[in-house]
């Protein structure tokens, strides 16, 4: 039986997620702060939401998929109203930490509504039920088995962390905190072979840290900065927000940070340089400077 699911935020997940809810059958409504991403959606059958509070009035289960936490805090602005999402349950699938998390999923419960906070561990391409990388969501657990027909669209490697909100979170940002920390650790192994005159594309070659890794070698050797010119793979501001949410994770748990707050400085200081929308690996810039 076909059912209604809404998803807000129209990026390059978003729409993704969208793509899979039509796919499947479902009546999917869609709302995004610029039409022109929903009306691409409208063209394979979803209906366009106004706003979303509109959306929220038509669908039970709500997909929020935006860049940051305080972005879907600001969409949802006209439903944080007491009971304005009696028998709603809301995904919350953008980036996070878990402190946001929580205090995301406390705005819904307060106007009455179930909450789930999910860190989609793969990339849009990646979307759909053939897909077995891990979507992680934890929160409500009736929420959960209301939720699941559409989760199970996204992915069919569904991992239920139980009723911990914070848990997809902590487990996206630990994951990512190691590849903040890697691609620092590259940039200053390659600044410290061009010191020395040794070859970086060598060194890439010699590489035992994954894939990941030898690529921004290779991107650094052959000076292929622009995004996606040589590989594919995030760009300098997106992994900067990444560095941000892991200093102000460890500032909110009271552990110590001192390697956040290093790794948030140096990739801010790569974005204030002008390399926001450079790959990762033009951190060896600022060590060169």
């Amino acid at each position: 039986m076909n059912q209604t699911v809404g998803v807000i935020g129209l990026g390059a997940m978003g729409a993704a997620l969208a793509a899979a809810q039509i796919k499947a059958g479902h009546h999917t409504v869609v709302w995004n702060r610029t039409v022109q991403k929903a009306e691409a959606l409208a063209a394979i059958g979803a209906s366009i939401a106004k706003t979303p509070a509109a959306l929220m009035a038509r669908s039970r289960v709500i997909l929020v998929c935006v860049d940051r936490c305080e972005t879907a805090e600001a969409a949802l602005r006209d439903v944080w109203q007491t009971d304005a999402l009696v028998r709603h349950v809301v995904v919350q699938l953008g980036t996070t930490t878990p402190v946001e998390a929580r205090r995301f999923a406390g705005k819904v419960e307060a106007a009455g509504g179930a909450a789930l906070d999910g860190a989609i561990m793969f990339y849009p391409d990646k979307v759909g039920v053939d897909g077995n990388e891990p979507l992680l969501v934890g929160g409500s657990q009736d929420g959960f088995e209301i939720a699941k027909p559409f989760l199970q669209q996204i992915s069919s490697n569904l991992v239920d962390l139980g009723d911990n909100v914070a848990a997809a979170a902590a487990l996206d940002l630990g994951l990512l905190t190691t590849s903040v920390s890697l691609y620092a650790g590259v940039a200053h192994a390659a600044r410290l072979c061009e010191a020395e005159g040794a070859d970086v594309g060598l060194l890439a070659n010699l590489c035992g840290h994954g894939p990941r890794a030898q690529e921004r070698f290779e991107i650094i050797a052959k000076a292929a900065f622009p995004l996606g010119s040589l590989h594919d793979g995030g760009s300098m501001a997106v992994w900067a927000d990444v560095a941000r949410n892991i200093h102000q994770h460890a500032t909110d748990a009271g552990i110590n940070a001192d390697l956040p707050a290093f790794l948030n400085s140096l990739y801010r200081r790569a974005v204030n340089a002008g390399l926001g929308g450079e790959d990762v690996a033009a951190l060896v810039k600022t060590l060169r400077a």
